[in-house]
């Protein structure tokens, strides 16, 4: 059954989306875990802009396999004049005689594979430094298909300069990611001891240095939680977040007041500079918070700033929390540490601090 052009035009962009769907299924995991903690070269964009390119740049691959496919491969722009000598027999056969459409075909797939097999090694297997050779290869397979493409359609060949451009930067960032963090690509998992603390839990060791974790603070009469006066307030705190692996940092939270009304301008994601900023209610009490997220040294930190109303002022809570890579333990712990961050949410703590917060 012949079909006609807007159905050819259909299953070609399907099957070019069709690597970004499968290349998703190791990234997606990987974008706000382990490429996170990566330094990044000042050229690297936020993470959100990635999905949008890879989707319009595959529309146009598809497009513009459309265009070869509508001509039926066949050549009708030659790069050399008919009668020409050819390098050798196969290579007059694929240019110029009976496997012209099988060449078109065969190098189009090998691309699209090393499309695929980049975001496997790259996010899947966490080796940018093989991942860079996979894209050289990537790059020489767009180009190739460019040739092919231009011999038959001009305008699917120039549909491909994005795609070859867009490579050609992610190979810059592959490079730089790789020369930036050797070490982080050759981090040795922390031995697995346990140190028994007062309370009768256990601690292990975590982080850059292998230090055991800080032990759970004693009851100091008021339960697990503190009490502190600051020139801005004086309130309570817990001494912990009580988990395994997600840590404090820059605790207890720094308090400031502003003399204005509390407004809350939500957008941006968390791996922008600025953050993503969005509007909660936690226990009936509005808050605007703002979380941004940078890796460093094999963790993850996310900065919180808890804004809300007091009176005609705003009131603005900030705190950090250390994620660490869950890949440097053991398998069970692994599911673990997983769990807990996948589950991780401070809100409500930090809506009773903010409940008993007191203002001079």
């Amino acid at each position: 059954m012949k079909l006609n052009n807007f159905f050819k035009l259909i299953i070609t962009v399907v099957i070019s989306e069709l690597a970004g769907l499968i290349g998703a299924v190791f990234t997606t995991p990987s974008i706000s875990t382990w490429y996170a903690t990566l330094p990044k070269p000042a050229l690297n964009p936020p993470a959100w802009v990635f999905a949008p390119v890879w989707t319009i740049l595959f529309a146009l691959i598809g497009i513009a396999l459309f265009l070869v496919w509508k001509q039926d491969w066949k050549v009708v722009n030659p790069l050399w004049e008919k009668g020409r000598k050819a390098w050798n027999p196969w290579s007059e056969r694929l240019w110029t005689g009976d496997l012209q459409r099988f060449n078109t075909i065969a190098v189009f797939a090998v691309q699209y594979l090393l499309n695929i097999f980049w975001s496997y090694v790259f996010f899947g297997l966490h080796r940018p430094g093989a991942a860079f050779f996979v894209i050289i290869a990537l790059w020489t397979g767009i180009l190739y298909t460019m040739i092919n493409f231009y011999r038959i359609s001009k305008l699917a060949a120039w549909l491909l300069v994005p795609y070859i451009l867009w490579v050609s930067f992610a190979g810059y960032l592959n490079y730089s990611i790789w020369q930036l963090a050797p070490a982080a690509q050759q981090q040795v998992a922390c031995t697995q001891e346990a140190k028994l603390c007062p309370d009768g839990s256990y601690v292990g060791r975590s982080g850059p240095a292998c230090e055991f974790a800080a032990c759970p603070v004693e009851d100091t009469g008021t339960g697990s939680w503190l009490s502190t006066t600051t020139q801005a307030a004086t309130f309570n705190y817990p001494a912990s977040f009580n988990s395994a692996y997600v840590t404090p940092v820059d605790w207890p939270p720094a308090v400031q007041v502003l003399d204005e009304s509390f407004e809350c301008s939500e957008g941006g994601d968390v791996e922008d500079r600025a953050g993503r900023t969005e509007e909660r209610t936690i226990n009936g009490r509005e808050y605007c918070v703002t979380e941004v997220r940078e890796g460093a040294a094999g963790s993850v930190y996310t900065q919180y700033a808890y804004a809300f109303p007091r009176e005609d002022q705003t009131v603005i809570l900030t705190f950090s929390a250390r994620f660490p890579q869950c890949e440097n333990y053991e398998e069970t712990e692994q599911v673990a540490c997983k769990l807990e961050q996948e589950s991780f949410n401070i809100g409500a703590t930090i809506d009773q601090v903010a409940a008993g917060l007191r203002l001079p």
